[in-house]
């Protein structure tokens, strides 16, 4: 016959990053004032750019070693990561990205990780939410992270996968499903206003008629496509720069950032949707919306924000005590 005991035992402790782009660097930030104040996830969970982040410190590494990868990076390496090419779904075919995890990734698949660790991703065919935790890691951060109609989609078998913000911008839930009695959250997303500036942009001229030598030159149809693309991106980017003086921001948008802006909208929303129900026991929200998605370049700005913010949450909520006085937890005993 069973009968009721107390047992206090070490919470298990999960950490759901969410995704954001460029804004995700914040992340780094959050792990480092963690690991002063002696807290260490035994679960980890990502979206996007917090399941990048995330299978990094999972494999190994100290925020301070991710710190500076991100610092690393600089605006030609995100030029040569995010060279347009056309090719298939997306603006970026993903190939170079792919290189770039294979280089940071100390091990190949899941189970080689020194905590537990699960990332989210999207079936484009049918919306549903794909979770990985098994597998190779090169995949299901290829997936994660691809923004749609900028990234191409990761097929695998019967799937193509997009980012994982379209269903699960901040996932607590795969936490809670992988065995954490306490989630800290990060949302990147908080605050999807940017404070930017357009300046010196110049006058739209739509173009009717495409230049006929070039045209003749063009014999393969994909070329007359590339081209016309080509031609209607620059009209949307100079539309763009235009938008952003209206609305008096302060560096120049393109086609890449209107697009990623209307995303990260959408995730925003979302985000505070399921947040609202996924309830973490910890939620730590930097206002990002100085940095725009594709801002790589801006890591150690965005790295300080994630700090700053954390140590200010810790001071206000008392985590590390929380934490420690964590309350013993009901089980059955059988004799």
């Amino acid at each position: 016959m069973g009968f009721p005991v107390y047992r206090k035992r070490k919470p298990v402790i999960g950490l759901a990053l969410g995704s954001g782009a460029a804004k995700g660097y914040a992340h780094i930030g959050v792990l480092k004032v963690l690991e002063e104040l002696k807290i260490k996830p035994d679960i980890i969970t990502g979206t996007s750019m917090g399941a990048l982040i995330g299978a990094l410190y999972a494999s190994g590494y100290l925020a301070k070693d991710i710190d500076e990868l991100a610092n690393k990076i600089d605006k030609k390496e995100m030029r040569k990561l995010f060279k347009i090419t056309f090719d298939g779904a997306g603006l970026v075919n993903g190939e170079l990205l792919n290189k770039y995890i294979d280089s940071l990734l100390p091990v190949e698949t899941f189970n080689k990780l020194k905590i537990p660790f699960g990332c989210v991703a999207c079936n484009i065919i049918d919306g549903r939410e794909f979770n990985f935790t098994k597998g190779f890691l090169r995949d299901a951060l290829r997936a994660s992270i691809s923004i749609p109609g900028i990234i191409t989609p990761k097929v695998l078998k019967n799937y193509a996968l997009v980012d994982g913000g379209l269903v699960n911008p901040v996932p607590v839930s795969l936490c809670r499903k992988l065995g954490a009695d306490i989630v800290i959250a990060v949302n990147v997303l908080h605050t999807p206003i940017l404070k930017c500036k357009c300046t010196d942009f110049p006058v739209i001229e739509r173009i009717e008629n495409y230049d006929s030598n070039k045209d003749e030159k063009v014999k393969n149809f994909n070329e007359k496509i590339k081209l016309m693309l080509k031609q209607e991106i620059e009209v949307l980017e100079n539309k763009a720069k235009i938008i952003g003086s209206l609305l008096n921001l302060n560096d120049k948008l393109n086609i890449m950032d209107v697009i990623s802006q209307t995303f990260m909208i959408a995730e925003s929303n979302l985000a505070n949707f399921r947040l609202s129900f996924d309830k973490p026991d910890f939620l730590i929200q930097p206002d990002m919306s100085s940095i725009k998605h594709f801002d790589f370049y801006k890591s150690e700005e965005a790295i300080l924000l994630g700090e700053k913010e954390m140590w200010k949450f810790a001071a206000e909520s008392k985590i590390s005590d929380r934490l420690k006085n964590y309350e013993p937890v009901k089980r059955f005993l059988h004799r």
